[in-house]
């Protein structure tokens, strides 16, 4: 907004940063930061840029980098495997078990390092799994156990 009969805007504070006076622009950022040159500032292209680079260069396998996630699957298929076996009491508790398991990890660990276990906030993804736990391992003591010969 401009004030009517003057080229100034209204303002009075120096928003365009330091030794830029009224009227003037800002110099323009690189566009691309050279070997040896400037930093790129935080929360600019080239530094989200030069921190895709990095985080490329330190990739290992999915398994190593989702190592929570893969010791969850890696749990809950034996557990499903035990259920193929008839051992379909023991493979629910074990299931249950890892659900548990998978809740206190969401809750201790950082979100950067349980990976894709982190679906939403960390609140709702440890309360969803301690439920799913409990309810397995509910479920499956609340069978009856059959007593032969009867």
């Amino acid at each position: 907004m401009r004030v009517p009969g003057r080229g100034i805007p209204p303002y009075t504070v120096n928003v365009a940063g330091p030794g830029v006076t009224r009227g003037q622009r800002p110099p323009p950022a690189p566009r691309h930061p050279t070997a040896g040159g400037p930093t790129p500032r935080p929360g600019s292209r080239a530094h989200a840029k030069a921190r895709r680079a990095a985080e490329r260069r330190s990739r290992s396998p999915w398994f190593i980098r989702q190592l929570v996630l893969t010791a969850a699957l890696a749990g809950v298929t034996l557990g499903l495997v035990m259920v193929t076996q008839q051992r379909w009491r023991q493979g629910l508790f074990g299931v249950g078990a890892v659900l548990l398991v998978m809740a206190l990890a969401r809750l201790a660990l950082p979100t950067r390092s349980v990976g894709m276990l982190a679906v939403r906030g960390r609140l709702f993804d440890v309360v969803t799994l301690l439920v799913l736990g409990l309810s397995v391992i509910g479920l499956t003591l609340t069978v009856p156990i059959p007593i032969p010969g009867t």
